[in-house]
C-alpha cells in the first residue's frame, strides 16, 4: 500500500506545481484555428466529369454542411445533411429538353430531382446521404420522376470515392471525358 501511495505523490506534486495560479493568464491561442469556438468548414468544390454530349461545357458542384446551431445537422437516419449547389457553363441548348440536376445514393437505389439548371441559374438543394452521386441529364420536363439515359455530367461526393456504381448501370454506356483536358 505504501508503494502505491509513494508512486502517486510525484504525479500529484507535478500537477499542483504546474497548474496556473489564480489570476494568472492561461494559454491563449496563437491562431484562430486553435480557438475552442466552432468555425464554418469551407465548402468543397468538385469539378463534374462531362460526357461527350456536354461538348465544351463545364459543371461544378459545391458541397457544405447544412447550417446548425449545434455544429452539425443530421437527418433522422443519422446522416450528415449537406447543402449542394451545381453550376454549369457553356451548356449547349437542346430543343425540347431541359437539363435536370439529380442526386442519388451510390447504389442508385434512391434519388432526388434538385430541379432544372441553365447556364445563368445554378441549382441548390439539401442532401441527406453520406455517399452520393450528383449528375445532370437532359429531360423532357423539369419535374421528371426518374432520369433518362442522356447524361451530361456526373461527380461523386468525397465519401463515395471509396466504392461506387459509376461505370456500372446507367453510367456504363457513356464514356466520360477527363475534365482537365
Amino acid at each position: 500500500m505504501t508503494a502505491r501511495l509513494y508512486s502517486a505523490v510525484p504525479i500529484v506534486a507535478v500537477a499542483v506545481l504546474s497548474a496556473p495560479k489564480v489570476g494568472e493568464p492561461t494559454h491563449a491561442p496563437r491562431h484562430a484555428s486553435e480557438s475552442s469556438a466552432c468555425t464554418a468548414v469551407a465548402p468543397i468544390r468538385i469539378e463534374m466529369t462531362p460526357t461527350r454530349r456536354a461538348g465544351g461545357a463545364r459543371a461544378v458542384y459545391e458541397m457544405r454542411f447544412s447550417p446548425s446551431t449545434f455544429g452539425v445537422t443530421v437527418s433522422e437516419a443519422g446522416h450528415y445533411l449537406y447543402e449542394v449547389e451545381v453550376a454549369v457553363k457553356r451548356l449547349p441548348a437542346r430543343a425540347g429538353a431541359v437539363f435536370v440536376v439529380w442526386v442519388a445514393t451510390s447504389d442508385l437505389e434512391e434519388w432526388v430531382n434538385l430541379g432544372s439548371i441553365t447556364n445563368d441559374r445554378p441549382v441548390a438543394g439539401q442532401v441527406g446521404w453520406n455517399k452520393f452521386i450528383v449528375f445532370v441529364t437532359a429531360e423532357s420536363a423539369s419535374d421528371a420522376e426518374s432520369w433518362s439515359q442522356e447524361f451530361y455530367f456526373s461527380a461523386l461526393s468525397p465519401s463515395s470515392r471509396m466504392h461506387t456504381m459509376v461505370g456500372h448501370g446507367p453510367f456504363s454506356s457513356e464514356p466520360c471525358l477527363d475534365p482537365r483536358n
